[in-house]
């Protein structure tokens, strides 16, 4: 009868009912728990800088096959420039700035009184002092910019090349 007893009460802490871990196994279990998650979340971190770097470099190799940069802009006549394949005015007076989804747009008088609109870096909309009303110099150069098909998406990956306004100085 006490073989019994014995075999009855070993088995009861063999099976899953038993009782509950020691606080030594408990901080073991734990301690594993916390190492496992740390493990992979460093391969989580690996696995998104791999990805990362490889997407910086895929863009590097395109930008070094992309199309040669374009000619420096040539001076066509008093005021007028060629950028490109573009003419464009060096001068006038700045009428209105807008902030545009692909840069920054100029309205722009010349010394005829006719309107021309340009787009230029996005700093030229905040630069200091502001433009508005000033005769300006502008300062050109052939730029990929994003497309204006895109209307201002960050994801969109469509391009353009364009004549973009790179500085504007003040004349008077």
């Amino acid at each position: 009868m006490k073989f019994r007893a014995l075999l009855l009460i070993v088995a009861f802490l063999f099976s899953p009912f038993a009782a509950a871990q020691t606080p030594a196994e408990a901080a073991i279990a734990k301690r594993a728990a916390a190492m496992e998650k740390a493990a992979a979340d460093k391969a989580e971190a690996d696995r998104l800088a791999a990805e990362k770097a490889a997407a910086e470099k895929g863009a590097a190799a395109k930008a070094a096959t992309a199309a040669p940069a374009a000619p420096p802009a040539v001076t066509y006549k008093e005021g007028v420039i060629k950028v490109g394949d573009t003419m464009k005015q060096t001068t006038g007076k700045v009428a209105d700035l807008d902030k545009g989804d692909n840069g920054c747009y100029l309205t722009m008088k010349d010394d005829k009184g006719i309107e021309f609109i340009e787009i230029g870096k996005f700093e030229i909309c905040a630069q200091k002092p502001p433009l508005k009303g000033k005769k300006v110099s502008l300062a050109y150069s052939v730029e990929t910019i994003q497309a204006a098909s895109c209307y201002g998406d960050p994801k969109c990956r469509k391009t353009e090349v364009v004549p973009l306004v790179i500085s504007v100085k003040i004349v008077d």
